[in-house]
């Protein structure tokens, strides 16, 4: 769960709820002896309560939960699977379900992961480029339903390949009465159908699947939405995500992120890559400037404190661009972020962090963030 900007008078709640998440709600954890099921050797679950205000939310609550295991024959040194299923509710009437998974079968031979949810949420918006003005921006309702679904083989003992299909049925129901999506110019302003299948492969060395401290993961996906499929829009998306992590002696982590996130044909508004959010870049509004191609590096330096608490410091830039000779021309805009963040440990095995992070844009304006999980 993202928390965008809010005012200075907000920030005293927000960190009221943030003592309230790490000292007072502590997390239910129930362990499943092997004995339980015959498939699963071993396993835990965490509940969570979330609680949550924003200027533009309001009150939110809900609750996410973890649940982690192995499958029965499999040691303690292979991956646990994990499936984390989630509900959230605003006073703005705003829901998320959300499911994703993420499983490794017969001694991590098979990797599945993906999300099921339904979102109704409101968005902003501020055109496509990469130097659009703060002034265009206006909020979109969208409801729609979502399915993620990677199944990969391992090929390599680091090398995972396979397919991915992706669909989302987004429906903008309300719109800005002097925006730019209500005049209909920009494909996909009244939304539509996204159904899309490609080909996935994953390098995976990371010692961990939660925190890595040593070890790369990089994606590289190719993407075909097609109408054979009943998607709404024809494009072709490529992509590459990769990430490498080295803890120095004194155990501290250093984390770099490149991404990479080309279209090619007509992507809908919101399909199309952009910066901003809980991953990439933030500091910066999610959505707040996109295009059909992006570019963007990003570093994190991760130290421990005590306890199960730990920092961090991190940096990002990037850019969009309507093609690559353009995204990779010298003297474009280049967008940036900087700031820093808390860690706090769930569990000391298979570590899941509650992340904290406060992230400032180019103008000195910040957004603070509560989820859970590293952003890369």
């Amino acid at each position: 769960m993202q928390f965008h900007y809010i005012k200075k008078r907000n920030f005293i709640i927000l960190l009221i709820i943030v003592c309230i998440k790490c000292c007072l709600l502590h997390p239910t954890v129930a362990q499943t002896p092997s004995r339980d099921s015959p498939w699963i050797r071993t396993s835990s679950f965490i509940v969570l309560p979330i609680a949550f205000y924003t200027p533009e939310t309001r009150l939110g609550f809900g609750a996410a939960a973890a649940y982690t295991f192995r499958f029965r024959d499999e040691p303690d040194t292979l991956r646990p699977a994990q499936i984390q299923p989630g509900v959230a509710y605003t006073l703005e009437n705003q829901l998320l379900l959300y499911l994703p998974f993420q499983i490794f079968y017969h001694h991590n031979q098979y990797n599945i992961y993906g999300e099921l949810g339904y979102y109704r949420y409101f968005y902003r918006y501020y055109g496509i480029g990469n130097d659009t003005p703060t002034d265009a921006e206006e909020l979109y309702t969208a409801h729609f339903p979502r399915v993620r679904l990677n199944v990969l083989r391992r090929l390599h003992p680091h090398v995972f390949v396979g397919l991915r299909y992706w669909f989302d049925d987004y429906r903008v129901v309300r719109r800005a009465a002097q925006g730019s999506l209500i005049q209909d110019t920009d494909t996909g302003s009244q939304g539509g159908v996204v159904s899309a299948w490609g080909v996935v492969a994953n390098f995976d060395s990371r010692n961990n699947l939660f925190y890595p401290t040593r070890g790369m993961l990089a994606e590289l996906v190719l993407l075909d939405n097609t109408r054979l499929l009943g998607s709404d829009f024809y494009y072709t998306r490529l992509s590459l995500d990769a990430a490498v992590y080295h803890t120095f002696p004194w155990q501290h982590t250093l984390a770099l992120n490149g991404f990479t996130d080309l279209t090619f044909g007509d992507p809908p508004f919101f399909q199309m890559p952009l910066l901003g959010g809980t991953k990439k870049l933030r500091g910066h509004w999610e959505g707040r400037f996109r295009d059909r191609k992006l570019l963007l590096l990003q570093a994190e330096y991760r130290f421990p404190l005590f306890w199960r608490l730990g920092m961090v410091a991190f940096a990002g830039a990037g850019k969009v661009a309507p093609d690559l000779p353009t995204l990779m021309r010298a003297g474009t805009t280049v967008h940036y972020s900087v700031g820093g963040g808390l860690r706090g440990r769930l569990r000391r095995k298979d570590p899941i962090h509650i992340r904290i992070d406060v992230g400032f844009d180019e103008n000195g304006q910040y957004l603070p963030y509560i989820t859970i999980g590293e952003a890369f």
